[in-house]
């Protein structure tokens, strides 16, 4: 319980360090290009934070165990692909789906989508093999 508690705050302080860059950028962005296209560049700029972040330090001990290193940036990606998906169902939701102000996407982006996120960490990507 205590290791799951410990990788639980981990993911949760490098997950705020990659979210503050998605959100972050994603508003900048929203001045200049579409909410969709300002999800885009906010995602890939958190990426990199998120997969060193969480290989060298929220999982650290799991990712020595979770396989060749090639196999576990492929899981990570499948992670991260539906990740971005989710994202821009909710930039779709909140702009087109219920007509709110675009910035409101934002939280489901910095709340819901961590939660999927770990557990899809935690239980494949990470995962002794």
């Amino acid at each position: 319980m205590r290791h799951l508690l410990g990788e639980i705050l981990r993911f949760g302080g490098v997950g705020a360090l990659a979210t503050g860059v998605h959100v972050g950028t994603y508003l900048v962005m929203l001045s200049l290009v579409s909410p969709q296209a300002a999800n885009a560049v906010g995602f890939l700029a958190s990426v990199g934070v998120s997969y060193v972040g969480h290989t060298w330090f929220s999982f650290a001990g799991s990712a020595k165990q979770a396989g060749a290193g090639r196999a576990l940036a492929l899981r990570f990606s499948v992670v991260v692909a539906g990740g971005y998906a989710i994202n821009a169902f909710w930039v779709a939701l909140v702009t087109d789906g219920l007509g709110w102000a675009s910035g409101w996407a934002g939280v489901f982006i910095a709340c819901v989508t961590p939660a999927i996120t770990f557990l899809l960490l935690k239980f494949w990507v990470y995962a002794p093999r």
